[in-house]
């Protein structure tokens, strides 16, 4: 049987922070949800996409041996980018995972070494990044060693978190690689690593499939998270802001309930967790 620990896993970027992006994964049951920031660690468009013609987002650290920090958003919570915390069950963890290009199969191994261990699969990661002296390339091969694996799109990955219990994020590998040689990350074969806000990205992929990637990207921020550092400069760019205006004028009266049914909140925790915006 497939291990039934919950966890709880960052969604930082990209179109799972939105109803629209998760129309493949619904229903992604969760047991809970808030909105948190992330330090130590940067965000942009910069890894071409399994889905489409289009480039998708990416977050990195900022420094080689700095953890990421995760602190729910309150009131004088430090300066950092907005993500969301969804607390789930390992299986629905693994659809994450597939869905981000980590197989399946290879999360619930580590969710099962986790238990023989008797700890959390977020606990887990971090006793291997611990080891590993907080290096991501040296955490990445301790990694690809426990279940013979590793992926050129997304890598499971901890955060420090000030609820207590370490969280999970994805990380796509650039030049410091995937933790196997022969595994060379999706970033390198495309020779595109730079972090891109939506403007520049749209330089590259001025097509339906980036737009339409944009679009469940920026409904994020009607749920109170905010986008500012990949979507602030189209103001000095009209025609596109427009384009992603347009696109998105028929999604925002649905995007709420979609997404809250989505996840599997009820109402009144949802309106909580996500206030609108």
């Amino acid at each position: 049987m497939p291990p039934t620990q919950q966890t709880p896993t960052l969604i930082a970027y990209g179109s799972l922070m939105s109803g629209l992006g998760l129309a493949t994964l619904a229903p992604l049951p969760v047991t809970d949800a808030c909105r948190v920031i992330l330090t130590d660690c940067r965000r942009g468009f910069g890894k071409l996409s399994q889905y489409g013609d289009r480039f998708a987002m990416v977050l990195e650290p900022t420094g080689a041996r700095t953890p990421i920090q995760c602190v729910a958003i309150t009131e004088g919570a430090p300066a950092g980018l907005h993500a969301m915390s969804l607390t789930m069950r390992v299986p629905e963890l693994a659809r994450v995972a597939q869905r981000e290009g980590y197989r399946a199969d290879a999360l619930l191994a580590l969710a099962r070494e986790a238990e023989r261990s008797g700890i959390g699969l977020g606990a887990f990661l971090w006793r291997i990044y611990q080891d590993a002296d907080f290096d991501v390339v040296a955490y990445r091969r301790k990694l690809a060693d426990v279940v013979d694996y590793t992926s050129p799109h997304y890598i499971p990955h901890p955060v420090a978190s000030s609820g207590g219990e370490t969280a999970i994020v994805f990380l796509a590998p650039g030049p410091e690689g995937s933790g196997r040689p022969d595994v060379v990350p999706i970033r390198v074969q495309s020779a595109e690593t730079r972090l891109l806000t939506f403007r520049q990205v749209w330089r590259l992929k001025p097509n339906p499939s980036q737009l339409e990637y944009g679009a469940m990207c920026a409904l994020a921020e009607v749920h109170g998270i905010s986008l500012a550092e990949v979507f602030g400069d189209l103001a000095s760019y009209p025609p596109l802001a427009n384009l992603l205006r347009q696109r998105l004028a028929s999604e925002l009266a649905v995007e709420p309930e979609r997404f809250r049914a989505a996840l599997g909140l009820a109402p009144g925790r949802f309106a909580e967790c996500f206030p609108p915006r």
